[in-house]
């Protein structure tokens, strides 16, 4: 069965604030089959540029718009595409904007090709993948300490095991670093805490943060460091008393050679920017047989979620994360057939990725 049409859907907010919130702006690309079937994908990106790398039409050689490159496709020649759509965008490539266009085509190829065979995507990863997937919580941090209290308490109530906060005021001033942190471990009790501290130090100063935090048993340190900084995250993680994640803002095998190459505890791909769940599949193979476990990153609508989900359920130790950006765009967008209860996104027998767009939102949002 061939690919039909490709369809950028491009939605932003009304209001779009400066802040580490990429809900209040996404990219989805819905990817129509001869025979009627949609199936749909994410991109994590800078909306505007990628919907255009989407849409061009064909070019001078090697610079052509996705939806030309493999429209009249067969669905299932996963290779055939994967290599259509590296030498088509060539000239502009091959990462950055252009692999993160290709993530939420090859989501939605994995989407079709298990709508198609009748299973769940995560049932084409692996055979015996789990039913259900450790989730946690992830919001940004507030302005003050004092404003833990609620959010925590939500999330306690709700039956999380796992909270991550993340950006926000983290990072500049070391005192307020620790009483965030502080805070939250008090207002958490024993549920596992994360710190995203949105690339905020160099090595030394990272070295320093974990030392401190460490007295409040975090599950891990994000995005520390500029995500370039290798020799940086090299350092970081031979002399941090906390174990150390990152590497969601790169999209290439090769950086993330080396990123795994120092050490890194978690490793933490988005598949709406490294090229879609088959890209991966590659880098979980290779993180696990160096001794990082993949976690994906996964800041988005309920899109990336459900892939993200699917993928993570394949691997030998699940867990993904979860937004809980209050942006409608991450609450109301999609109807999924995942249900979160107990601290896990329990899944079913759906084919695909078990998500439908809300038509309500998608017409009051799209640009």
């Amino acid at each position: 069965m061939k690919i039909d049409r490709v369809e950028a859907i491009h939605l932003r907010l009304p209001e779009v604030r400066e802040v580490a919130d990429g809900t209040q702006d996404v990219l989805l690309v819905r990817l129509h089959a001869e025979d009627g079937t949609t199936g749909l994908g994410e991109v994590v990106s800078c909306s505007y540029v990628a919907r255009a790398v989407v849409e061009s039409p064909r070019s001078a050689p090697f610079r052509h718009g996705l939806a030309a490159i493999i429209t009249g496709m067969e669905i299932n020649d996963a290779a055939g595409i994967d290599a259509a759509m590296i030498e088509g965008t060539a000239w502009y490539g091959p990462g950055g904007i252009a692999r993160h266009a290709m993530s939420g085509v090859d989501m939605a190829l994995w989407d079709l090709r298990g709508k198609i065979a009748g299973v769940p995507v995560r049932r084409l990863l692996r055979a015996d993948a789990a039913d259900r997937v450790p989730a946690y919580a992830s919001v940004l941090w507030p302005d003050t300490p004092e404003q833990l209290g609620p959010s925590a308490s939500s999330f306690v109530d709700a039956g999380y095991r796992f909270v991550k906060y993340g950006w926000g005021p983290m990072g500049a001033d070391a005192t307020l670093d620790e009483e965030l942190v502080a805070a939250a471990r008090q207002a958490l009790g024993d549920v596992a805490l994360m710190v995203d501290a949105g690339r905020a130090w160099d090595a030394a100063t990272a070295i320093e943060r974990a030392g401190s935090f460490a007295a409040y048993d975090i599950a891990w340190l994000e995005e520390a460091l500029h995500p370039y900084d290798f020799d940086g995250h090299r350092h970081l993680c031979a002399e941090s008393a906390v174990p150390i994640a990152g590497g969601e803002a790169i999209t290439l095998m090769e950086e993330y050679e080396q990123l795994l190459a120092t050490g890194l505890h978690f490793v933490q791909p988005d598949l709406g920017r490294v090229g879609g769940i088959s890209y991966g599949q590659r880098l979980a193979e290779r993180s696990l047989e160096v001794g990082c476990r993949p976690v994906p990153h996964a800041f988005g609508t309920g899109v990336l979620l459900a892939a993200s989900a699917q993928w993570t359920a394949a691997s030998p130790d699940p867990l993904t994360e979860f937004t809980r950006a209050p942006s409608p765009l991450a609450r109301d967008l999609v109807r999924h057939t995942m249900d979160f209860r107990e601290g896990h996104l329990h899944l079913d027998d759906t084919p695909g990725l078990g998500v439908e767009l809300v038509d309500d939102i998608v017409a009051r949002y799209r640009v």
